[in-house]
């Protein structure tokens, strides 16, 4: 019995260890908008091309043009998508959008029932479709992916400072 109760015991720490990590989910090399910091990004990908201090750090890698954006104020209004209104420290990831080097056919990427997604087409005929429970936003052109943004994710919705702000799209 007692040999019982401790491989039980042993059984749900493993569990806890193992789904530790699964509320943050590594959305882009394990930055995690609203999580993750200038200084995680830094530390992952090095010096940026264009950056210092401000709100936008930009990277040239293997994949593409990465743009990191980051919180300037907790709460601030008035920036595009979901880039502000959250309550977060200076300097915390709020967006990546990576801009293809390589376009990726929209059917590789396997998404059930993408239609349900659409948020709007812009003026150039690419098309975004947004996933706001895992906060991923893919720029579709003639059924090419050509950018992939990672934002903040449902389950952060409770880090929102206000609700109910319009989205704004530039």
């Amino acid at each position: 019995m007692i040999r019982a109760n401790k491989f039980c015991l042993l059984l749900a720490a493993f569990a806890v260890l193992a789904f530790a990590g699964v509320g943050l989910s590594s959305p882009w090399r394990g930055i995690v908008p609203l999580h993750s910091t200038r200084a995680d990004v830094r530390k992952l990908l090095g010096k940026p091309i264009v950056g210092g201090d401000g709100s936008l750090d930009l990277y040239d890698l293997k994949e593409g043009r990465v743009h990191v954006m980051y919180a300037r104020e907790p709460c601030e209004v008035g920036l595009p998508a979901d880039w502000g209104n959250w309550r977060v420290a200076r300097d915390t990831v709020v967006n990546i959008s990576v801009q293809l080097h390589q376009e990726i056919p929209l059917k590789r990427l396997r998404i059930r029932n993408i239609k349900r997604y659409k948020w709007y087409t812009d003026d150039s005929g690419a098309t975004y479709y947004h996933d706001r429970v895992r906060g991923l936003e893919y720029q579709v052109q003639n059924g090419m992916v050509t950018a992939i943004s990672y934002g903040p994710a449902a389950r952060d919705r409770g880090l929102q400072c206000k609700h109910n702000v319009p989205v704004i799209r530039y």
